[in-house]
């Protein structure tokens, strides 16, 4: 079995691969604490798992700094504050370039320009002067499509519950699949607080979240025992109860958002959007 110390050395290679700032000792004691370093030891790749464990937690440290960072009172972020802000930092971020190769949105501002000018005879910045045919309606939206090759029409969430989040966009067909990919992971980087939500999961993990949620109440021993009866070829051996635990809570996290748990000896836990529907109860109204 690999040492701690020879285990964070494998951590902080994975990390510094990936371009990551490697591990502190507060973080290294977090994860120690928290069952993390035990996880890992039923793990085929321990290093790359923590590794990926550490990159979430960051995510959700920056994202919890966030939302307790000051803000303007009396101004809510609506759904329409947040796409219009992202659409800003989208055309934002295009670098100059340093080649005759102009960018995405140089060039589609030009390309709205000379279609203004081709069906108008003047450039909006004309302000009120028109031209003897005027400009139509259906000109100015045209011209407003053509400069946004990328538009993000709205983000809608249902009640609270972070996993119904949708962004919807628009997009140009003449965009290269890169130029797409490049642009979404602007727009998710933007609109995901939790990182872990959406990662790649086992068949295991979707059958372990599944199984925990159709036992409530029942201690998490229990749920191993019985987790271990009937899916023998996915059996959790590790004596330590808390890899059992860790890898149930890590599967409805990546799923859904990460439970709170009601009660570490207990396989029951609320989901953080939803504090007022407590899975244990309703099992033991039955």
């Amino acid at each position: 079995m690999e040492t701690r110390e020879g285990l964070r050395s494998g951590v902080d290679a994975v990390l510094q691969r990936r371009g990551w700032p490697q591990t502190g000792s507060a973080e290294w004691g977090f994860l120690d604490r928290s069952g993390f370093l035990v996880d890992a030891e039923a793990e085929d790749d321990p290093a790359a798992f923590l590794a990926e464990e550490i990159r979430d937690l960051r995510q959700d440290v920056d994202a919890m700094a966030a939302e307790r960072a000051p803000v303007h009172v009396g101004t809510p972020r609506s759904p329409v504050d947040l796409a219009s802000r992202i659409q800003a930092e989208l055309e934002a971020s295009e670098p100059g370039g340093d080649d005759d190769r102009p960018g995405l949105w140089e060039r589609a501002r030009v390309a709205a320009l000379l279609f203004y000018l081709e069906r108008t005879g003047r450039s909006p910045a004309d302000g009120g002067r028109r031209s003897r045919s005027g400009a139509a309606p259906s000109d100015e939206a045209a011209a407003f499509e053509i400069a946004h090759p990328v538009r993000v029409l709205g983000i809608t969430t249902v009640g609270e519950w972070q996993a119904t989040t949708k962004v919807t966009l628009a997009l140009d067909p003449t965009l290269s699949a890169a130029q797409v990919a490049a642009m979404w992971q602007k727009v998710r980087s933007a609109v995901l607080r939790q990182g872990a939500r959406g990662r790649t999961v086992s068949r295991k993990s979707l059958a372990l979240a599944l199984f925990v949620a159709h036992h409530p109440g029942r201690t998490w021993a229990d749920l191993r025992r019985m987790w271990n009866q009937l899916y023998a070829h996915w059996a959790f051996k590790s004596p330590d109860l808390r890899v059992f635990r860790n890898a149930a809570v890590r599967a409805r996290r990546y799923l859904l958002e990460p439970p709170e748990l009601d009660d570490m000896a207990t396989g029951t836990w609320q989901w953080v959007q939803r504090r007022a529907a407590r899975l244990a109860s309703g099992a033991n109204s039955r």
